[in-house]
């Protein structure tokens, strides 16, 4: 099998700049702005768990920025980032192999060796390199990570394969809960709704806006009840295309880790762009701290 030692990056240059000084500015401005929103500043000081978006930066980094910004100021030991992979169909979960950091043009994040390490004595992980190496699911949300954090802080890169089911992200959960002490953060990748013909995905054809925006606050309504059965309903009930659900399942799914999570920001592709043809929906999520006194 070939190994690679560092993964990424893989969407510089088309999810967000290749240049390292721009990328910079792009992500500095977004948190910049974030912050200066009320929603933002608003927010509780301590987060223990996020639910951001991972499309290009253009469409989903200002909703992105509105969650990252919350960490200024924070210090963790570890940052597990958990999200789906987009591009392969696998059953269950996949950490990295040989891959020792993870790069964007701003640097190199290590990967937390010891973490992967034990993870694959649980049998619902699999150590493959390949899966990271083509996915923009984890690497969009590093650079935020990059720039709102003091240090690099080791990660734990986890992909929930395309055919993971719900029992595999309950696996997932439990393997995971050592590794999220109160100094580790949580950074679940997902944006919401998928809508449109390219999408496969047209429950409704007029009031899009309105009608999508009812459809994603249905399923953070479950998300901020912290109700894992009540998510997977109304997933499978309404055919939500969230691409990150099971990696969302797994947050839902750790005992008291989406206690108290908050809506930050919501948008949309659609209201963006005016055009209602095909949206995708993005949706800032946070948990604070005092959600893992039931750990």
């Amino acid at each position: 099998m070939r190994h690679t030692v560092v993964l990424g990056p893989a969407v510089s240059g088309s999810w967000y700049p290749r240049d390292r000084e721009e990328l910079a500015g792009l992500v500095d401005g977004l948190l910049e702005s974030a912050a200066a929103r009320a929603e933002a500043a608003a927010a509780p000081g301590s987060v223990a768990a996020l639910i951001v978006p991972h499309a290009g930066f253009v469409y989903s980094g200002a909703v992105a920025a509105s969650a990252f910004v919350k960490l200024r100021g924070r210090a963790f030991d570890r940052i597990v980032l958990l999200g789906p992979s987009h591009y392969f169909g696998f059953h269950g979960a996949a950490i990295p192999d040989a891959a020792t950091a993870y790069r964007t043009p701003l640097g190199d994040l290590p990967i937390d060796r010891e973490a992967v390490l034990a993870l694959r004595e649980a049998a619902v992980f699999r150590a493959d390199d390949r899966m990271f190496e083509p996915e923009h699911a984890l690497e969009a949300e590093l650079p935020f990570l990059q720039r709102v954090l003091a240090a690099a802080v080791p990660i734990v890169p986890v992909l929930l394969g395309g055919r993971a089911t719900h029992e595999d992200a309950r696996r997932v959960a439990d393997a995971l809960a050592p590794f999220l002490g109160a100094s580790s953060l949580l950074v679940v990748s997902s944006d919401f709704t998928h809508f449109g013909p390219r999408f496969g995905y047209v429950p409704f054809d007029d009031d899009v806006s309105a009608r999508l925006r009812e459809l994603d606050l249905g399923a953070v309504a479950a998300i901020e009840a912290g109700d894992s059965a009540a998510f997977a309903r109304y997933v499978t009930a309404t055919g939500a295309t969230i691409c990150g659900h099971r990696a969302i399942d797994v947050l839902l799914l750790l005992p008291g880790a989406a206690a108290g999570a908050k809506l930050v920001e919501y948008d949309t592709s659609g209201r963006m762009t005016g055009t209602w043809d095909h949206s995708v929906s993005y949706a800032a999520i946070a948990v604070p701290a005092t959600g893992r006194a039931a750990r």
